[in-house]
């Protein structure tokens, strides 16, 4: 039996230590408050008609937080279909460019959606193009990840983009997400037309509270050890997670991977605070010290 295959986490317990810690460290998304209020927000941009102005916002926060995690989440739960009128895309994900281009950008967009475009044709005959198939396929929403990078280029690039930008969704009049690092603030701000369209939501960094032991509680369910740990339960474990990470979730759900690969490798079977010894971790904000260290 596959991994593939299996459905339920105490099927993955039965298999061998290999197949056990192949299945940890799968992609995995692990529902908490936060992250269900902004998943809520985005199925509720989905439901709104064709606007002039549609509401649309921006989910800001530290680097390795999971934003990128949540907003992939909700795309994999609105893929593509097809009815009896043809393929249906209702949400696209897009990558901004690594620096403000529009060329690039409407390539990006129409990879998606027309793969036999050319890229020598005009940036309108492009836009045309977009509008046409962004209508047909019934896109109801676009997430633009890594909006940050829109300050990797000159003040007039900036707002070339971010018009741009403004331009699509006059045209689609569907919402747009964006999201990014607290940079992405500054990316929006080129003038209040853009700024006052993209409210930010903010993912922040991690504290010990009771939806940090939440998370802990359901992402032990997700794990396939045979010995329950209780992480929440365990305060010591979990302040030092919560050190060790500082903060930050996906430095959180790192964290966690590996000690439940340690816990099988040791036979433990279960997380508990010894484990640390063993863990080979350097938190994020002293990784830069390892530059200076003579290897």
């Amino acid at each position: 039996m596959t991994i593939k295959k299996l459905e339920f986490i105490e099927e993955v317990k039965n298999l061998s230590n290999e197949e056990r810690i192949k299945f940890i460290y799968k992609d995995r998304f692990v529902l908490y408050p936060k992250a269900k209020n902004v998943l809520e927000k985005i199925e509720e941009l989905m439901k709104v008609d064709d606007l002039i102005r549609p509401p649309s916002f921006l989910l800001v926060g530290p680097p390795n937080n999971g934003k990128t995690a949540l907003v992939t989440y909700f795309c994999k739960t609105h893929e593509p279909y097809e009815d009896p009128e043809g393929i249906k895309m209702p949400v696209i994900y897009l990558l901004a460019p690594h620096k403000p281009d529009v060329g690039m950008f409407y390539d990006s967009i129409l990879e998606k959606i027309d793969p036999a475009f050319r890229k020598s044709d005009t940036l309108s005959t492009k836009f045309i193009k977009i509008k046409h198939y962004l209508k047909e396929f019934g896109v109801k929403l676009v997430v633009i990840d890594e909006i940050h990078n829109v300050l990797a280029g000159s003040k007039i690039k900036q707002r070339e983009f971010m018009n741009a930008l403004k331009n699509l969704m006059n045209e689609l009049k569907r919402p747009l997400v964006l999201v990014g690092t607290k940079d992405a603030l500054i990316a929006t701000e080129t003038d209040y037309q853009i700024s006052s369209r993209f409210p930010p939501q903010i993912l922040t960094t991690w504290t010990y509270d009771r939806n940090y032991l939440s998370f802990l509680h359901a992402f032990e369910k997700t794990l396939p050890l045979r010995k329950p740990s209780n992480l929440a339960e365990q305060n010591d474990l979990a302040l030092k997670i919560l050190e060790y990470s500082e903060g930050y979730l996906g430095e959180i759900v790192a964290i966690l991977k590996e000690l439940a690969i340690l816990a099988i490798r040791t036979g433990k079977e279960r997380i508990d605070v010894s484990l640390f010894k063993e863990l080979d971790w350097i938190p994020p904000s002293k990784r830069r010290e390892v530059h200076h260290v003579n290897l």
